[in-house]
């Protein structure tokens, strides 16, 4: 009788056991990361055209996925310093900006629980001044070499994208390069064209710069860049 007794509780107990086991070592699975924001599309002031807000200027565009919050970066584009850095949950706002000036803008998505962003395109604009009759070119963007790139040949292609609110203007460029920062010589004058292959001799630094010249006399300056030839 004992020996029919014993059979069951021991069931009983590893039953029991077993039970407590698999609900203690039991962990819940890791919450999937949250989505990266998706760059925003830009709305206003359109690209490559003059602004007519005045000195107060609206700037909008679309709400982008998986984002909470927006930084909004404008930047002059003679001085290249920042007009504004506005961090808003808006997907508008109003900046004042000095008339008759050029201006690049760009928009940064963000989310508060993702460390990534991302970056909108990159837009530029003329604010209108009252008795502006003709606008300077936008500021070249120099594209090739990237700026502190190294490159490993001396046949170097240099490129650059240049634009002008005013689209009846015809652009021709003036191609500054050399081994000293600013560089003072030109390589290439009045040249029509957003490239130009060029030969350097020895490894080294080499800086370039890009003015822009429209047909009614007025210019603007890129900037240098700067890159390092290895071979």
């Amino acid at each position: 009788m004992k020996k029919l007794l014993i059979l069951p509780i021991l069931i009983l107990l590893i039953s029991c056991s077993g039970d407590r086991y698999e609900g203690v070592g039991d962990t819940p699975p890791p919450p999937p990361p949250p989505e990266p924001p998706v760059k925003a599309t830009l709305v206003a002031p359109a690209n490559e055209t003059e602004c007519l807000d005045g000195e107060d200027v609206e700037f909008s565009w679309n709400e982008s996925d998986n984002s909470d919050s927006y930084n909004l970066v404008v930047k002059n584009l003679l001085t290249n310093a920042e007009s504004a850095n506005l961090n808003t949950t808006s997907t508008m706002a109003t900046i004042k900006l000095e008339i008759g000036q050029p201006y690049s803008w760009y928009v940064i998505s963000s989310n508060s629980d993702s460390s990534e962003t991302a970056t909108s395109d990159t837009w530029k604009f003329y604010l209108k001044g009252e008795q502006t009759s003709n606008y300077a070119p936008f500021p070249a963007d120099l594209l090739n070499p990237k700026s502190e790139a190294t490159v490993s040949s001396g046949s170097i292609t240099l490129e650059w994208s240049g634009s002008d609110a005013n689209t009846s203007d015809n652009l021709t460029y003036d191609i500054y390069f050399g081994t000293s920062n600013p560089p003072t010589s030109v390589i290439k004058s009045d040249h029509t064209s957003s490239s130009l292959n060029h030969t350097v001799s020895e490894s080294g630094t080499y800086y370039w710069k890009i003015i822009t010249k429209d047909n009614q006399g007025s210019n603007s300056d890129s900037g240098v860049s700067m890159f390092k030839v290895e071979w």
